[in-house]
């Protein structure tokens, strides 16, 4: 805080200048022979000059004024880190850093502290997830599953606004849980960070990050990345091994560390057994094999808590509905339906017309029979569907016998309970312009997939190209027929479609490029003008010219997508194979990822999905369920209860309640303790108690693992955090010293301090000293 000088009796500043004039004159004439002899003349008449300016100007009575903070009027406040993490022992220390911290703070006898409660108002506070006001720090545990600093720090600042704070000594390592980018600190106090730990020599193996990804490609649907970062730990052997929930090891890869700084990735594939959520634990080891992880607790490491993290992934519950529909039985439908008759994720039911309608006539037989005399004799009760002036349907694997008796669905109610529609050689004429209305809304706003398949009455040759459909198709429908070669076509992946695990089939792109080679040639190929945009090509065909066109492309629609697959003798794959290749069934394992893949993200009437919502504090857990009625549009007036399996202890049950800014959209908040794997069941219900839906979801729980994953404390993070309030970073070895210096910084409560200066010391030893060295400078020149 700034100091300054006042004069208090200034009636004596004009004698004191006349005064000042009068004795430099006189010093002058004095050394008037000698001034120019000898500099030490001149610089003796100089300091007696000032010694006696001094001595004058105490007659005005000079005072000392400064400001300081006023004692016992401000807050400083001493906040400790209460976590797991100061459970840690540095290399060379004999007690832990929380327990060194303890004795530290907890030592009222100590200079520092003693100050600090002479100049301030002292309070305490711990803090893991929220802060604690406490009388004294003995009750420190470091038991807090995470370090909340930002929420923490704003809490007691919400808290405080209003209190006159003068700072705060955080006592801290600085590794937080909870986010810290974009955080404004600018309306905290002085905040000083005391670093808890050292920086150096430790020795760790720890998860810093897993990221999972789920495909459609049937091998591994599931792609597993677990990054590890080491600290301290030279070249060698490290062992990460995935286990599922009941410990038994699924996954295995041993990676040799090079020591030269970089994090060890780790890449598995992964199929997991049942649908729906399910959860793995990854698991780090130093060493090779299982060996690794036996001896773990001899491997020399800070902690172990961070070697291990559990892992959700969510499949989806299914089955999911297809709607196929064909204008005649072929081949197709038969390696389509042989393709997915085992799988219990995707359930096909079909409409295949086996004969087209045909123009009404009345029938002319006996004597008051008006019918088809063909079913003279037979039960009449169907007769009616086998009249010729509608087409003649074939249903299979309906839910209900009269499920699409009247044919394909015509309204919303009908066809949104599919998540996909798959068109099979079918011409526009068959469907009427509303039902092709409702297949676009269908992908649009349903969020559904559409597949067209080639073939003579599909795309233009099946005169879509004038429907709702054309603009729901990826390309433009204006291109006449080709003959097809003699040689048949090649199908080859574009390299968008070598990015798509769908669209492979083998795990290496040595395999998949040989399998292209050996597969037959197709014959019949539906070609098209050109591609909108945003539509992706993921296979073409090419003839023995070489010419190239589209086989399979595919685009976003809406909240939907929209898939053409332009062979029309798809089926000849699977005719024209080797036995190897008949038994490794290729053509169904290309139809199940084309289909997985085509339902993927389509929206089910009930969702529910949990989201970690890091900015309330204490990592809460947010559950979100979506609720849509019959033509899913947003429904708000369902009753919502959520189910809770936690890893340990009783189920228990939530209520959600709708959330204002989203219609169809109901929450539930939980704190996700213990860690662990986490499940959630949501029930939905119409006021009148009609069941609507329910889905399953899960997550997991790594407090411990994440407040651990960083064993040196973060002095970067600090040093930012103090600089943004106006603080500095202070090591604890010199926290007496810098307590003293605490008064004199800017607080909101300070008072001013005067004292004489006249009556200092320091100023009679500056006038005698002045004298004395003018005598002196005279003695030695030889003058009297």
């Amino acid at each position: 805080m700034p100091a300054f000088i006042t004069l208090s009796q200034t009636g004596w500043l004009l004698p004191i200048v006349l005064g000042l004039i009068a004795v430099a004159a006189l010093l002058i004439w004095s050394y008037r022979t000698a001034w120019s002899e000898n500099p030490r003349f001149r610089a003796a008449a100089v300091i007696k000059f000032l010694a006696i300016a001094v001595l004058a100007i105490c007659l005005t009575e000079p005072l000392w004024s400064s400001q300081r903070v006023r004692p016992g009027a401000n807050l400083f406040l001493l906040v400790t880190d209460n976590s797991q993490s100061l459970q840690l022992t540095d290399p060379d220390a004999i007690a832990t850093r929380g327990e060194q911290l303890q004795r530290f703070l907890t030592n009222d006898e100590a200079p520092w502290h003693v100050r600090l409660e002479q100049d301030f108002e002292v309070r305490r506070y711990q803090f893991d997830a929220q802060p604690k006001y406490v009388a004294d720090f003995a009750g420190l545990d470091f038991s807090g599953d995470r370090s909340e600093i930002r929420s923490v720090l704003q809490t007691l600042g919400d808290r405080l606004k209003d209190r006159p704070v003068a700072g705060l000594f955080l006592f801290t390592d600085g590794v937080a849980t909870d986010e810290l980018t974009s955080v404004d600190w600018s309306g905290l106090p002085p905040i000083y960070p005391v670093p808890i730990g050292e920086t150096e020599g430790h020795r760790d193996l720890s998860i810093a990050d897993v990221q999972t990804t789920t495909t459609a490609f049937e091998d591994a649907p599931v792609t597993m990345v677990v990054e590890l970062a080491a600290a301290g730990i030279p070249s060698g052997p490290i062992t990460v091994q995935v286990e599922d929930q009941t410990g038994t090891v699924v996954k295995s890869e041993m990676q040799t560390l090079a020591g030269d700084g970089k994090s060890p990735v780790f890449r598995f594939q992964l199929r997991p057994i049942q649908s729906g959520v399910t959860f793995y634990r990854v698991r780090a080891a130093i060493g090779e094999g299982e060996a690794a992880f036996d001896q773990r607790d001899q491997a020399g490491e800070v902690t172990l808590a961070n070697n291990d993290r559990w892992v959700t992934i969510d499949r989806g519950t299914g089955p999911y509905r297809l709607l196929y529909v064909s204008g005649r039985p072929n081949w197709e439908l038969k390696f389509l339906r042989r393709a997915i008759e085992d799988d219990d994720q995707l359930q096909m039911t079909s409409i295949i017309r086996i004969a087209k309608k045909e123009a009404k006539f009345d029938f002319r037989g006996r004597d008051g029979e008006s019918s088809n005399p063909l079913f003279r004799g037979f039960d009449r009760t169907n007769e009616e569907t086998e009249r010729y002036d509608q087409p003649v349907l074939v249903r299979l694997n309906t839910v209900t016998p009269d499920e699409f008796r009247d044919g394909f669905p015509k309204t919303a109610e009908e066809l949104y309970q599919f998540h996909a529609v798959i068109l099979d050689d079918i011409e526009a004429q068959f469907f009427s312009a509303e039902q092709l209305s409702l297949i676009e809304r269908f992908v649009s706003e349903r969020g559904g997939g559409c597949l067209m398949l080639g073939g003579q009455e599909s795309f233009k040759q099946g005169g879509f190209d004038k429907t709702a459909l054309a603009r729901l198709l990826p390309a433009y429908l204006t291109s006449p027929p080709v003959l097809p070669p003699e040689t048949g076509y090649r199908l080859s992946l574009t390299k968008e479609g070598w990015l798509q695990p769908w669209a492979r089939l083998r795990s290496t792109e040595a395999d998949e490029v040989r399998r292209l080679r050996e597969m037959a040639g197709f014959r019949v190929i539906n070609t098209v003008s050109g591609l909108k945009p945003g539509a992706s090509v993921i296979a073409e065909v090419t003839d023995a010219r070489g010419t190239q066109f589209p086989a399979v492309v595919e685009q976003r629609y809406g909240q939907g997508r929209a898939a053409a697959l332009l062979i029309g003798d798809f089926w000849r794959w699977q005719l024209e194979v080797t036995e190897k290749q008949r038994e490794q069934d290729d053509l169904g394992k290309a139809w199940r990822q084309l289909l997985r893949w085509l339902i993927v993200d389509v929206p089910d009437r009930v969702e529910l999905k949990s989201v970690a919502d890091a900015t309330s504090g204490v990592s809460l857990t947010r559950l979100e369920a979506r609720v849509r009625d019959d033509e899913f549009h947003a429904q708000d007036n369902a009753a919502v209860t959520v189910t809770v399996h936690p890893p340990e202890g009783p189920d228990f049950t939530l209520t959600a309640e709708p959330w204002l800014r989203e219609p169809g959209l109901y929450e539930a908040t939980l704190a996700s303790r213990p860690s662990g794997p986490w499940t959630a069941k949501v029930e939905v219900k119409d006021p009148e108690g009609q069941a609507l839906g329910s889905t399953t979801t899960g997550w997991s729980a790594d407090l411990t693992a994440r407040e651990l994953r960083q064993v040196q404390p973060d002095r970067k993070f600090l040093k930012q955090l103090a600089e943004s309030t106006g603080g500095q970073i202070v090591e604890l070895a010199n926290l007496e010293s810098f307590v003293s210096t605490l008064p004199n910084k800017q607080a909101p409560i300070t008072e001013t301090t005067t004292s004489p200066l006249w009556h200092h010391p320091a100023v009679l030893l500056l006038i005698i000293a002045g004298l004395c060295a003018e005598w002196g400078l005279r003695r030695r020149s030889g003058l009297p």
